[in-house]
């Protein structure tokens, strides 16, 4: 395999990864679009007890 065959399949590679990063960010967006319309209130008693974090006593 010559030096173009390499670049091409890199370059095939990195479309595909920024495609799937693309995604990614798509539905992480999505996520937070959905979280900002629930009220702060409301996500706090979503909030499991054991993931709260604890109140420093400094």
């Amino acid at each position: 395999m010559d030096d173009r065959d390499t670049t091409h399949n890199g370059e095939k590679n990195s479309a595909s990864d920024l495609l799937e990063i693309a995604a990614q960010l798509a539905a992480l967006a999505e996520d937070i679009k959905t979280l900002a319309a629930i009220p702060i209130e409301q996500i706090s008693t979503l909030i499991e007890p054991g993931d709260r974090p604890e109140a420093s006593s400094e």
